[in-house]
């Protein structure tokens, strides 16, 4: 069995902020946890300033909030949370489901991709790495609708459901191998003619989410 590895890669705030959300979403820093300047720099051999841009960054993302003379702490989320998150999210992947079947022959290859890493990232137990691959798919789908600015409303309500969605697969390899179904269910449709099997592939699988995160909750 393989063990998670954090990230270590590119500029000095951006190392900062990659590890500091691997650290998130595998529950290195659980919901509640602080994360200070100093321990953050120490973890990642910087300075703090680069840590401090780190920070802020994953506080507009929603995964953590900035206390002064405390640190960040990271962010729990409730149930009203959830559901707020996942009714956007219905009505943004819902709406571009349709036009994102349009550009399908692009589309398919880029969202196989994106599943196979979760497939990957699955077999190595590794649920940040999953969870980046979950998002990534539904990402790739509403971006080929090519409505820039509902893309970039679905990404800052999908940095806020990277957190949870971590925590409820956490440890648990049948909603992993339950969320690869449900993928494998979308492609399908997404290889075929049928624009509006697509759609409710799409659809079937938000509602699998939301009956998914009320079980968890």
């Amino acid at each position: 069995m393989s063990s998670p590895s954090a990230p270590v890669a590119g500029t000095a705030t951006t190392r900062a902020y990659e590890f500091a959300k691997w650290a998130i979403l595998s529950s290195v820093y659980p919901a509640g946890a602080v994360i200070t300047e100093s321990g953050l720099a120490h973890e990642v051999g910087l300075s703090r300033t680069p840590v401090r841009h780190a920070l802020l960054r994953l506080e507009v993302e929603g995964l953590v909030t900035l206390h002064a003379r405390r640190g960040a702490v990271v962010n729990s989320f409730s149930m009203r949370d959830v559901e707020n998150i996942l009714e956007v999210r219905v009505l943004v992947e819902n709406h571009t489901a349709a036009r994102s079947f349009d550009r399908r022959k692009d589309l398919l290859p880029r969202v196989e991709a994106a599943h196979e890493s979760m497939k990957r990232s699955r077999r190595e137990h590794d649920t940040a790495a999953f969870t980046a691959s979950d998002r990534l798919f539904h990402e790739l789908i509403v971006d080929a609708a090519e409505n820039e600015v509902l893309s970039s409303i679905y990404r800052s309500l999908r940095e806020r459901q990277t957190l949870f969605t971590s925590v409820i697969m956490r440890g648990r390899d049948d909603r992993m191998v339950a969320a690869i179904a449900e993928h494998e269910r979308i492609l399908e449709a997404l290889r075929g003619d049928d624009r509006q099997a697509f759609c409710d592939a799409v659809n079937r699988h938000l509602q699998w989410s939301i009956a998914l995160a009320r079980e968890s909750h």
